[in-house]
C-alpha cells in the first residue's frame, strides 16, 4: 500500500488520500478529515474484497464460475452476485447491448456451432436468488462490478464516518459527503499527456474515462482518444463511456442524444463537450 501524505493539492488544502493495487486496478482513496482516513480505506478493502469473492473470474473459488459452470441450468446465487449480475445486465440494456455482460468466449461458442445462435445478453435471467444462463454464456461483469462498487462503497464510507470521500477504482472516480473547499478536482482522462482537463466531481456523482483502442483488422479508425462522462453514478457513467467508444465517430452524437454531461478528446488534440458538460462548474469547461 502507497500512503500520500497531503500530495494531493486542490486550491491550497491538501486532501489526505492513500492508493494501492488490488484486481488488477488502481485504487485510491481521499477523505475531507485525516482521522477518517485508515477507517475509510479498511471499509473499501473490504467491500472490494467482498465483490472480488463473488465475480472475480481470476479467483477459482469466485462464485460466478457456478453460474458459468451451469450452462443452462439455473443457479441459486447470493445477493451480493446476484446484484452484481442485475446491475451488469442493467448497463447492457441502457446501452444497447454495448457493455454487455457476456465474456468473449460467447462469440467462440457461436463460431464453433453456427447452427445454433450464440448468446446474448438478454437471454440471462435473475428472479430473486436464482439466476440462469443460456448454453453457450460464460458471464464477466468485472467493469460493471468495479464501477458499481466505486460509488457503493463511497457512499458507505462517508454516511459511516460522516466525512466527504472520495473512492477512485482505474478510471472511475465516485464521490459521496461534503465536500474539501474547492471540491473533488480529478483529471478527465487522456491518452495523450497534457490533454487532460481538471473537474470538479461533485458530492454524490461519479466521473468515468474510456480511452478508445487502436483501429485494428483495417477497421476505419474513429481518430478517439478518451470519452470523460460525468453521472449520478459510478456505474452509469463507466457504461456510458464504453458505449460512447464503441460509438466511434457518433460518439459525441450519441452522448448528446442521452443528454449526458461528457468530454471527447480525439487523437489529433481537438476536444469537444456536450451541451451538459456546459453546466458543471465554470472550471470544468476546460477543453
Amino acid at each position: 500500500m502507497r500512503v500520500s501524505v497531503g500530495i494531493v493539492v486542490e486550491r491550497r488544502i491538501m486532501a489526505p488520500s492513500t492508493s494501492w493495487s488490488t484486481w488488477g486496478s488502481e485504487v485510491e482513496v481521499r477523505v475531507t478529515e485525516w482521522a477518517a482516513l485508515s477507517e475509510a480505506t479498511a471499509i473499501v478493502r473490504a467491500t472490494l474484497s467482498e465483490v472480488r469473492a463473488a465475480c472475480d473470474l481470476g479467483r477459482g473459488d469466485a462464485e460466478i464460475h457456478t453460474v458459468n459452470q451451469a450452462q443452462g441450468t439455473p443457479v441459486r446465487v447470493s445477493s451480493q452476485l446476484g446484484g452484481l449480475i442485475r446491475a451488469a445486465l442493467w448497463a447492457a440494456r441502457m446501452t444497447g447491448g454495448a457493455v454487455s455482460p457476456l465474456s468473449v468466449e460467447c462469440a467462440r461458442v457461436g463460431e464453433q456451432t453456427p447452427a445454433q445462435p450464440a448468446p446474448c445478453f438478454l437471454d440471462v435471467r435473475v428472479d430473486g436468488d436464482t439466476v440462469f444462463a443460456p448454453f453457450g454464456a460464460f458471464l464477466d461483469i468485472t467493469g460493471t462490478a468495479k464501477a458499481g462498487a466505486a460509488h457503493r462503497v463511497a457512499r458507505r464510507a462517508a454516511d459511516t464516518l460522516e466525512c466527504g470521500v472520495l473512492v477512485r477504482v482505474d478510471e472511475v472516480v465516485a464521490t459521496w459527503g461534503h465536500c474539501p473547499i474547492g471540491g473533488w478536482q480529478v483529471e478527465a482522462g487522456s491518452a495523450v499527456p497534457g490533454r487532460g482537463a481538471q473537474v470538479e466531481v461533485r458530492a454524490g456523482s461519479a466521473l468515468a474515462s474510456a480511452r478508445a483502442p487502436a483501429a485494428a483488422g483495417g477497421a476505419p479508425d474513429s481518430g478517439l482518444d478518451c470519452v470523460t462522462v460525468v453521472a449520478d453514478d459510478g456505474l452509469w457513467a463507466y457504461a456510458a463511456a464504453l458505449a460512447a467508444v464503441g460509438q466511434g465517430v457518433a460518439a459525441l452524437r450519441w452522448l448528446t442524444e442521452n443528454d449526458l454531461a461528457a468530454r471527447v478528446a480525439y487523437r489529433h488534440g481537438s476536444v469537444r463537450i456536450t451541451d451538459a458538460w456546459r453546466h458543471l462548474p465554470p472550471y470544468d469547461h476546460a477543453a
